[in-house]
């Protein structure tokens, strides 16, 4: 399943992609993250509840950042497993200041869904469910930024 998209935060695209590329900070973004592990800069693990129609249990993702192009793009692979499924997926977030002084953020994501979940399928329930829960990621780093661009006082 491909899913791809952009929005816009209220950021320079130095603040924006620090926060990307911060463990700590882009898990507070995730929905419905219960645990969150982080090894080094690079590689953390998140345990999150997931649910798609009867199906509700945890998965734990296994995530690395394995490009940073400072402050331009960052690559961020993951592997997952729960609820008799396998997960693999790679996100690509690019970075870009606009004529506002904002930063827009485009990203492209690939899963690869095995198992149970896969019943659901590209196009149908899981599409569905995978779109709900990026506008809440979405809206979670929006969010995020502004409260360290508040912190900041800027």
């Amino acid at each position: 399943m491909r899913l791809e998209g952009e929005f816009t935060v209220q950021a320079d695209q130095e603040r924006a992609y620090q926060f990307l590329v911060d463990p700590e900070q882009i898990t507070r973004s995730m929905p419905d993250v219960e645990e969150v592990e982080i090894e080094d800069e690079n590689n953390f693990t998140v345990k999150a509840k997931v649910g798609i129609s009867h199906i509700r249990g945890t998965m734990v993702m296994k995530l690395q950042i394995v490009e940073k192009k400072a402050p331009v793009s960052a690559k961020v692979v993951g592997q997952g497993s729960g609820m008799a499924s396998v997960v693999d997926m790679t996100t690509i977030f690019t970075l870009e200041k606009t004529e506002e002084g904002e930063t827009r953020i485009t990203w492209s994501g690939e899963m690869n869904i095995g198992g149970k979940l896969a019943s659901f399928g590209a196009g149908g329930l899981m599409e569905r469910v995978a779109k709900k829960n990026l506008e809440k990621f979405v809206t979670g780093i929006q969010q995020g930024i502004d409260a360290i661009k508040e912190e900041a006082g800027a």
